[in-house]
């Protein structure tokens, strides 16, 4: 999506168009699910406009649009973050949401390798730019090749390892994206999700008392005061570095103007901050010579169960779960210990690695 120009959430076609109605119900029949994450970066949010937050500028892989500039940027209309907020306004228009989309995230390589997502291991897409190490090293932003990072995975919730079961997911969405890293993640939103879950995790209970990533709610009469509880799991990748934190990023219409907070859910390692309660800054570290990432901080499992705190019944409402990952080397860095050369200064010599849910909504009654 960061690469289409702004004709993601943009409303309009290619020509210039604008959607009807119509058109609008036909891209929801047709597309369940959006690529967050792929060998061109992020989709999921901009610092530079919109909607965002501090992990919004993870391998952004293009800058914002300058005033007249058409290509090679991104729009306000590029990000999945502020087409999720798009369709809550066009719901309100409609009365039907037409951008109701799960996460998925894809490698975009051309080496017949797909899921060959390390770090330590890229070899980049294309052979022009690809190899040696050398060559990697040296290149410039006209080819790309130091922003481009190794891609994310589709992981998809099925009943069974067959096409049928697999495609029935993708369309109910229960389908989650990562950067790369091999996260497993389970999410469940509900108005009965029982008390204990993060001790039983009973996930038969979890499908009975609510809805997976990808599902949507209807509120209801909220005289008794029912309030949303979100449940999350999450594990490691088994070969990568521990769990840092866990966030529900939250978005709703408020007095015609969208709004969104970011909740930090789950802090391991340095705890929160008194006064905001967000986690304070990660400090695991990485070992720059060796690319030893920290074992003593973090976790290998996540398992929270968290009740919003300012829900309310009169606004529809989404919600989408985003693990972080402590830091490790990225793939710019691994090359340069290969090479015996110091990381390149003009990207990060760390990353951390992410996993996002599909979103899940709950519709005003």
């Amino acid at each position: 999506m960061n690469k289409s120009w702004g004709l993601a959430f943009s409303g309009k076609t290619i020509d210039g168009l604008t959607y009807s109605d119509d058109d609008w119900r036909l891209r929801a029949r047709f597309e369940p699910i959006v690529e967050m994450f792929q060998i061109k970066g992020n989709s999921e949010c901009s610092l530079a406009f919109g909607f965002g937050d501090e992990e919004c500028g993870y391998e952004q892989f293009f800058p914002p649009c300058d005033e007249g500039q058409e290509t090679s940027c991104i729009y306000p209309t590029s990000m999945a973050r502020d087409g999720l907020h798009m369709g809550l306004t066009l719901q309100q228009r409609m009365a039907v949401n037409p951008l109701k989309f799960g996460f998925i995230g894809a490698t975009d390589t051309h080496n017949s390798n797909p899921g060959d997502t390390e770090e330590w291991d890229y070899r980049r897409a294309t052979t022009f730019a690809s190899s040696p190490a050398e060559r990697r090293y040296k290149s410039t932003d006209l080819t790309g090749t130091a922003k481009n990072n190794p891609g994310g995975l589709a992981a998809v919730w099925a009943s069974e390892n067959t096409r049928d079961a697999l495609f029935d997911a993708m369309k109910r969405k229960e389908v989650y994206a990562t950067s790369g890293t091999r996260i497993s993640l389970r999410t469940f939103l509900g108005f009965n999700l029982p008390k204990d879950l993060t001790d039983t995790v009973d996930l038969a209970a979890a499908y009975a008392g609510g809805i997976p990533m990808g599902g949507n709610l209807i509120a209801p009469d909220n005289n008794d005061g029912d309030v949303p509880s979100l449940f999350i799991w999450a594990v490691k990748d088994p070969d990568s570095a521990p769990l840092a934190k866990a966030q529900v990023v939250k978005g709703w219409i408020e007095d015609g103007q969208r709004r969104e907070q970011v909740f930090d859910v789950f802090c391991t390692g340095s705890g929160r901050d008194a006064t905001t309660g967000n986690c304070l800054k990660n400090t695991a570290t990485v070992d720059l010579n060796s690319c030893q990432w920290d074992t003593h901080q973090g976790l290998d499992q996540i398992k929270a169960l968290w009740t919003d705190p300012d829900y309310d019944a009169r606004q529809s409402t989404f919600y989408y779960v985003r693990i972080v990952q402590n830091p490790t080397c990225r793939w710019t860095t691994y090359d340069s210990l290969r090479l015996g050369m110091p990381p390149r200064l003009d990207v990060p010599a760390t990353v951390t690695e992410m996993a996002w849910g599909s979103p899940m909504w709950i519709d005003a009654e």
